[in-house]
């Protein structure tokens, strides 16, 4: 049995690493992508660690032209070893931008995320707004996590 644990300082905790660098195929503070965020966000705010796929993510190219490939990475890594939950805290947001799926994010509220992407970095967004460019496809949880406790 692993339980998800959100903490309820969340969006405090996730407020400080707006502006974090973008940096492809990145996994910590210094320069991370989305999946790098993602999954270093379930680690340190809800004690949950994750595959890196780092052997599927070393073939894909990061371009602007490579959203093809991180779209098949993603949805094959969701098939594997995630589990679609309600969109809620600490869940990772699968994103579509211009009709692909191929970014992900880590849920602060039903609406609210933080992700990191080339055009802005660490950023938060509400999905709600107009102008937040990404629709959410999704929310998963990696398939092992048996409950979700929201502190």
């Amino acid at each position: 049995m692993t339980v998800l644990t959100v903490p309820a300082d969340l969006k405090a905790r996730a407020g400080e690493l707006v502006g974090r660098p973008f940096l492809a195929k990145g996994d910590t503070p210094d320069g991370w992508d989305c999946r790098g965020l993602a999954r270093w966000c379930l680690r340190a705010f809800c004690g949950v660690e994750t595959p890196d796929y780092q052997e599927r993510y070393a073939a894909v190219v990061i371009t602007p032209c490579g959203a093809g490939d991180r779209q098949r990475l993603l949805q094959a890594g969701l098939q594997e070893q995630w589990r679609p939950v309600a969109p809620q805290a600490g869940a990772v947001a699968w994103l579509e931008w211009m009709g692909r799926a191929a970014h992900v994010g880590f849920m602060l509220s039903e609406h609210e995320l933080i992700h990191a992407d080339n055009r802005c970095g660490t950023a938060l967004m509400d999905l709600r707004a107009p102008a937040a460019g990404y629709r959410l496809r999704g929310a998963f949880v990696p398939a092992f996590v048996t409950d979700i406790i929201h502190l």
